[in-house]
């Protein structure tokens, strides 16, 4: 059976989001390294990180993730904002590697109107600067697939195939599937036969070897409609029985699996318990 967790809040220190994990019942966890959605990163002593890495070991959880922050876009033709983004994701990256994280989520970027073969090789170099700059990290940098709206790369397999291929770190890398981002760029994750051709596709452009981690969401947005809006388990478009396929498929089963759904629901329940539930009855088949 796959282990299953969430990203959780890092709120009041990032130990406290091992509370949260063990709160819940999860085996794995993702975490942001500092507010997604600002520059400034708070101050991160070796106690608290040591705290962390301790909590972490005493609730058996791995593995451990981070996810980068949404300001970052690594194919952007602005070289301010491309050279703020690496230093950045460098920041992010040292970040992990004091915490212990096993994995940095990163998400590939948008070409901005710059054509996406400008914006793939922005990414390559990118990484191949992080990479020169931290070449005996253990905790590997994860190519995330993405809903692909706009401008926004990573919502084909042969867009991280072409990063990986053209980055010197492309050995290095791996990759995390993302449930909702999959089904919106419109690959078939809820029938059988849908799953196996979409997962024959991933494993032809970029080797099934290379995915770390699946992001378990459903979704909001119709197949193909590039929505990234994502739903709880079952409730969404993608469904009950086609997540029973997903968390019991063969290519997948030996994977963790991280939420990414909404934390409330209706009246403010608090959802994460529920959706764990749910992946975990249904991986019983």
């Amino acid at each position: 059976m796959p282990r299953f967790g969430a990203h959780l809040s890092i709120q009041g220190g990032v130990d406290k989001a091992v509370e949260r994990a063990r709160e819940i019942r999860a085996e794995c966890l993702q975490i942001f390294l500092k507010s997604p959605s600002q520059w400034r990163f708070g101050p991160l002593s070796d106690e608290t990180a040591g705290r962390f890495r301790a909590a972490a070991r005493e609730a058996h959880l791995a593995p451990l993730l981070g996810h980068a922050s949404y300001l970052v876009n690594l194919a952007s033709p602005d070289r301010a904002l491309h050279e703020r983004s690496r230093r950045c994701v460098l920041e992010e990256w040292d970040r992990s590697e004091r915490l212990g994280l096993d994995g940095l989520v990163l998400h590939p970027g948008a070409h901005m109107g710059s054509g996406e073969a400008a914006g793939l090789a922005r990414i390559a170099r990118a990484l191949d600067w992080l990479h020169r700059r931290r070449p005996d990290r253990a905790c590997r940098i994860l190519l995330e697939t993405t809903a692909g709206a706009g401008t926004v790369l990573g919502g084909r397999f042969e867009h991280l195939k072409v990063v990986i291929e053209s980055s010197a770190a492309g050995p290095r890398l791996g990759v995390a599937i993302d449930t909702c981002h999959l089904w919106t760029a419109g690959y078939d994750v809820r029938s059988r036969p849908g799953l196996d051709e979409t997962l024959r596709q991933l494993d032809d452009a970029i080797g099934l070897g290379r995915v770390a981690v699946v992001h378990a969401n459903d979704a909001r947005g119709e197949r193909g409609s590039r929505l990234d809006r994502h739903e709880h388990i079952g409730r969404g478009r993608i469904g009950r029985e086609g997540f029973r396929r997903i968390v019991n498929h063969p290519a997948l089963r030996h994977l963790p699996f991280i939420l990414e759904t909404p934390k409330e629901g209706p009246r403010g329940r608090r959802m994460d318990p529920v959706n764990l539930r749910a992946l975990r009855q249904l991986a019983l088949r």
